[in-house]
């Protein structure tokens, strides 16, 4: 049985519509994109890219750019890394109340609300049904939701020859840090310790596993925090991709400016 009881699942990064379509050079020059599909909402999009250790970066976007489909969404950001969700290892069963309780005890105010369904329909018209577990009590972003497949997860995250191979060779995810005021320190660590219940941790962050476990290829992702003070503007997400253990040399940072969000994407082996 999985040490952990969670698992890293997908990042997502919102873009303008434009992007979906027509890819800049940023993304195309590093990544391998995947069909993605519209959601039940009508209101947003998708494409994937998807990664050996099984996560996925999805790129969001509202349909058109139509501003009343942003209205009263939770995803109604500035462009960039807006949010992240973890899942269940496959061999252990979401205990939402035990998760409840922990987070009562942790005094951080952060819990969950009821599970709700959500899906989407693939672009080759196979219908991909889930049910999400948002945070209440944080702001989305500042801790993880989850993500709970109802169909096949291979129907969500197709992965299959080719398409996780990338020109920037990364191979999974290694880290999501979160940016929070230093008086959020304290509150989010002790969210992101009932959350990670039994997990490592070390001063960086919380461990949690991946869909994939390969020595080869996988080893634990990380959830971390980081104080910064950005004159109360909010939180904001950094996501560090995993290289594989022969890459030489490093890789730069994607610093990319979209409107007035910023998307920030680091590498390391």
């Amino acid at each position: 049985m999985s040490t952990h009881t969670a698992q890293l699942d997908h990042v997502i990064l919102l873009v303008p519509y434009k992007t979906l379509h027509t890819p800049p050079p940023w993304l195309t020059s590093n990544f391998t994109l995947s069909p993605g599909g519209q959601h039940a909402d009508a209101k947003t999009e998708d494409r994937l890219i998807l990664f050996a250790d099984g996560t996925y970066l999805e790129l969001i976007a509202f349909i058109d750019d139509d501003p009343t489909k942003r209205q009263g969404h939770w995803w109604d950001k500035p462009f960039g890394i807006v949010d992240f969700a973890v899942t269940t290892p496959k061999d252990r069963t979401f205990d939402l109340a035990g998760l409840r309780e922990r987070l009562e005890r942790s005094g951080s105010g952060v819990g969950y609300a009821e599970p709700v369904a959500g899906g989407r329909r693939r672009e080759d018209g196979l219908e991909v049904q889930w049910e999400v577990t948002f945070p209440v009590g944080a702001e989305r972003g500042e801790v993880p939701f989850w993500c709970h497949d109802v169909t096949a997860r291979e129907r969500r995250v197709a992965i299959g020859e080719g398409n996780t191979r990338h020109p920037c060779r990364a191979v999974g995810m290694s880290r999501i840090t979160v940016d929070v005021g230093p008086d959020s320190m304290e509150r989010f660590g002790s969210a992101l310790a009932a959350i990670t219940d039994g997990s490592r941790r070390d001063p960086d962050g919380y461990a949690v596993g991946n869909p994939i476990r390969d020595e080869g290829q996988s080893v634990d992702s990380w959830i971390g925090l980081r104080p910064i003070d950005r004159g109360g503007v909010g939180h904001r997400l950094r996501l560090t991709l995993r290289l594989p253990r022969d890459a030489t040399g490093g890789r730069d940072a994607i610093k990319e400016h979209i409107g007035e969000g910023t998307v920030l994407i680091d590498f390391e082996q």
